[in-house]
Formats: structure tokens, sequence, C-alpha cells
């Protein structure tokens, strides 16, 4: 098989994972697996095993069929009443409620049921039907002769403690894998309706406050009667078209997000004048489709802005740079400051606070920020993967 094509099996495998976890997690499981389901799955599997049990009976010991369907049936009887008992009963209700005293019986009645049917099927089995192997025969009528409740029967019964556990053991690991499964589903799908939940709340509290800190610009601006005003109302109007319909989505191309902090970057140029030295760099080529969470970084431009003050050399200085290297992508946003302004860690308590929830709730791992408050300068460097 050549690389390209081991490639391609490989990623249609990595996508039936994805699609078999995305299944689990939706709760499309859960809503599979009714109780209907269920008690066909269990009837299902304990047939498939009653015909393994005859197929492995049949074969070690090469008896006559009747023989074999009996001996195999008290097998399965034996495994379901101690899966059953055990699972549903004995471990929920009473080893792990503290009544250890009757967990401890609890535990000693499969191999009590074992004895018991092994001895009703023996006597079956030498009364009505006819054995063809030695050792089968012999065995019967010693398990006969023995009776119930006697020495030979109770060390019988011992000696059967590691074959009886030994055939429960699979049913038990599936059940238990099962139950942790539907837990798990349970878990993941209680998290994504909070993470929804939670972001939609975030997302709710972002666009109001960043309407409120433009319009308050505006305001500003038109009192002095500034010419700019109307440029601003339309970037804008503009801005405004981004948030309310192209954002509202689970992830955004970069370069339209991108592109939305360039536009609030010119009109915070248009505001700030000739006092201000601003620089929106960004590796054009680089920044494509890649997806993002919509307004994810603009509240640390928006920081940059709203505390941005005149620095030593007279001007105030906001310089912000956007790279991509494939599915990383970082941002650095620094801003002049003077020793009487204290730049808050946090922005009114809403966009920046928000942003550092919502990365810790979408990249968790997957992103670093360093932020700098160092003299007359603030910096904000953040770095995301976005796979």
């Amino acid at each position: 098989m050549s690389v390209s094509a081991r490639h391609n099996v490989a990623t249609i495998e990595v996508k039936k994972r994805n699609s078999l976890t995305q299944w689990i997690a939706s709760g499309a499981f859960d809503k599979f697996y009714t109780p209907k389901v269920r008690i066909a799955t269990h009837v299902c599997m304990w047939i498939l095993l009653y015909i393994l049990h005859i197929i492995l009976v049949r074969s070690n010991y090469v008896e006559s069929l009747p023989v074999c369907l009996l001996f195999a049936f008290r097998n399965i009887l034996c495994i379901a009443f101690s899966f059953y008992f055990l699972m549903y009963l004995v471990i929920p209700k009473w080893i792990l409620k503290g009544k250890f005293l009757l967990g401890i019986i609890g535990l000693m009645m499969p191999l009590v049921v074992y004895s018991l049917t092994s001895y009703l099927v023996s006597l079956v089995v030498l009364k009505y039907l006819t054995t063809h192997n030695p050792y089968v025969s012999n065995l019967v009528k010693q398990i006969v002769s023995d009776g119930l409740i006697s020495k030979a029967a109770m060390l019988r019964m011992v000696r059967s403690s590691w074959a009886v556990l030994t055939a429960i053991l699979p049913c038990i690991v599936a059940k238990l894998g099962m139950d942790t499964l539907r837990n798990i589903t349970r878990t993941l799908r209680l998290e994504k309706d909070r993470l929804d939940m939670e972001l939609n709340f975030l997302k709710a509290q972002l666009n109001p406050h960043f309407l409120f800190n433009t319009l308050n610009n505006i305001y500003m601006l038109s009192l002095k009667g500034a010419e700019q005003a109307p440029d601003l109302i339309l970037h804008l109007s503009e801005m405004m078209r981004y948030t309310l319909y192209e954002s509202d989505t689970a992830k955004v191309d970069l370069q339209h997000e991108v592109a939305f902090m360039r536009n609030y970057t010119e009109l915070e140029r248009v505001r700030y004048g000739a006092k201000a030295n601003i620089v929106f760099d960004y590796n054009e080529t680089e920044i494509t489709d890649q997806q993002i969470s919509p307004l994810l970084m603009f509240p640390f431009l928006e920081n940059a802005f709203k505390y941005g003050h005149v620095g030593p050399d007279g001007k105030c200085h906001v310089i912000i740079n956007i790279n991509a290297n494939g599915q990383l992508v970082t941002m650095s946003v620094s801003n002049s400051k003077n020793e009487a302004s204290n730049q808050p860690k946090e922005l009114g308590g809403i966009g920046q606070a928000n942003s550092r929830k919502r990365l810790e709730l979408l990249y968790p791992g997957k992103y670093t920020l360093d932020i700098k408050d160092e003299g007359d300068i603030y910096s904000v460097k953040l770095s995301i993967n976005l796979n």
C-alpha cells in the first residue's frame, strides 16, 4: 500500500472515530439505547454466549448434542444469575450502601447456585441421557453421589470458584464499560450545554459593551462638531453588521475577524487624529479561512485604545500586529501610558475578563496569554492554536 493510500485510510479511520465520539457526546446514544433496545441487547448477548458455550462444551468433551445443550444451559444460567444478582442487587444495594454482611453472603451465592444447578443437571443426565465420554460419565456420577450438602460437595463448590469468576468477569466488565460510557456521555453533554450557555451569555455581554464605548466616542465628537462623525457612523454600521450577522456562529473566518478589528482601528485613528501613532499590521497572505471564535481577540484591542495615554514623547502609541502561521495565530497589542494611569488588568469587568474565560473554555491548553505592565508601555501577546 502506498504512503498516500495509508494516509487516506488513516484519515478515514480518524473521521469514523470522531463521528462516533460526536454521536455519543451529542446524546444520540442515550436516545438510541432505550429500555427495549437494552432488553434486546441482553437477550442477544445471552443467546450468543449460549451458542458459544455449546461449541466449547462439545469441542472439549466430544459429547452428544443433548448433553452439551444441558451443560451449556447450566453455564449460561449460572452466569446470568450471577451477573444480574451481583450488578443489580449485591453491589449497588448492599455493598455500596454499607451492608457488608449481606454483601459477603451475596458474593457467595453464585457458587451456591452453580453447585445446585450442577447437581440438578448431572441428575437429569444420569437418569435420562446417555453419555459417551468416560470423563463426563464419571463426573456426573460423582456429583450425584456427593449430593447437595456434603464435605465433598462443599470442596467442589470452592474449587469451582475460579471457573465461576472467570465466566462472570467478561459480563461484569462489559456492564461496567457500558455504565462508564453512559456516564461519560452525560458528563460531556452537560459540559457542552454549560459551555454553550456561558458563551452565549459572554457574547451577549460583549456586544453591548462594545456598542456603549463606540457610541460614547461618536457622541463626544458630535459635541465638538467634528467632520469625522459621519465616517465613524459608517464604520460603526459595518462593524455592527459583523457583530449582529456574521459573528452569530460558533466560528468565523479569521480574515473577517481581522477585517473587523482593522475597521475598528481605522475608526479610532480618526478619533485620535494627529496626536496618536496607530499601527495595524498583519500578514494578509497567511490570514485566510482559518476558523476562530468570533470577537475573541477584540477586547484586547479595545482595551489598548480605551486605556492608552500619551507617552513621554507627547504621543499616544497603539501598535497592533497579527500573524498567522498555519493554525497558529499570534496577536500582540501594546499601548503607551503614563505613570499616572494605571491600566486595569480586567476591562470594565466585562470585555477582557470574558475573553480570558472564553479562551479557557474554547482553547484549553492551546493558548498562551502574556500581559506585561512595564513603565510607560502596556502590552498583551496572545497566541492560539486553532486546531
